[in-house]
């Protein structure tokens, strides 16, 4: 069995989990609360989480309950997809691959009413049999699967900008709202969107980097369970830091995709402008949107 396919096989939460009735929303609490809220309890989720709170730079904060970031909204249990639906969402957006999602698609209740539009990010790095090849490689090494990630974090800029684009004009229709938006692990192709909307929103670089660095903090257990799983299936023969590199986000991971902004449209402003469509009247919409005053102001 290669590595994939033994993830594929981790066995999945029970049922018999935290009524979805009892789970706490962020956006329904009271402020000070909802930061420490901020990653949703989902059983069969393990990245979906909320980007509300966020401060820009004229001081008005990104609202709550508005758009959410996460990894596949698959094999979900039964309380989980009650749950998915108290958020009232209206849309989610996948940048799965078809073949992601035909092989797991999502687990939503069959009388829901929440719309799903796939905009595929085929990144090498979200082919499966690509990043199967790269984990039995013998001589693989974490930096070789780390490159292969700055690769792909290039690669989304330089050919799927497109596919932003039309997410981001899709934005600025306020039936868009609430959505969440995802990949599989919820970290690179997903990790790169949810930086470049609160960007053009005007939070603060460090605060885009916390967000994406914070998959780390939030898949630290399940990372570990897929390390520990993998070792015990293949007898340790497969690298444990060449998995962990692959399931993680580093810093360099995402200014490799500024690097490539840089290096195609001259700066962030004019990727903005040109690579995505958004001049000031769209920016001041998305902006209208998705900010308002911060608690207490």
């Amino acid at each position: 069995m290669n590595p994939i396919d033994i993830i594929k096989a981790l066995p999945t939460a029970k049922d018999e989990s935290i009524l979805a009735e009892q789970r706490l929303i962020p956006a329904e609490l009271d402020h000070p609360e909802r930061e420490k809220r901020r990653k949703l309890p989902f059983d069969n989720m393990h990245n979906f989480r909320e980007l509300g709170g966020f401060k820009s730079a004229t001081g008005l904060c990104v609202k709550w309950g508005m758009v959410y970031r996460a990894d596949k909204i698959s094999g979900l249990s039964d309380q989980d997809q009650l749950y998915l639906e108290r958020l009232k969402l209206r849309k989610i957006v996948d940048f799965r691959s078809d073949e992601e999602r035909s092989e797991s698609p999502h687990s939503i209740l069959a009388t829901s009413n929440i719309i799903i539009e796939a905009l595929p990010i085929t990144v090498d790095a979200a082919q499966i049999e690509k990043v199967t090849a790269r984990l039995q490689q013998e001589d693989v090494t974490a930096e070789d699967m780390a490159q292969f990630l700055i690769e792909a974090n290039r690669e989304m800029i330089e050919r799927f900008a497109p596919v932003y684009k039309q997410w981001f004009h899709s934005l600025l229709d306020d039936s868009s709202y609430p959505q969440v938006f995802h990949c599989t692990a919820g970290k690179d192709r997903t990790g790169l969107a949810a930086a470049l909307l609160l960007r053009i929103l005007g939070v603060s670089a460090d605060d885009v980097m916390n967000d994406y660095l914070a998959t780390n903090t939030f898949t630290r257990e399940r990372i570990e369970r897929i390390v520990h799983h993998i070792n015990e299936m293949t007898m340790h023969q497969v690298n444990e830091d060449v998995v962990r590199v692959l399931f993680k986000v580093q810093s360099r991971f995402l200014n490799e995709a500024y690097k490539s902004i840089d290096e195609h449209y001259g700066n962030f402003a004019s990727f903005v402008e040109i690579g995505l469509g958004f001049g000031e009247a769209e920016c001041g919409r998305l902006r209208e949107l998705l900010l308002e005053p911060a608690a207490g102001i």
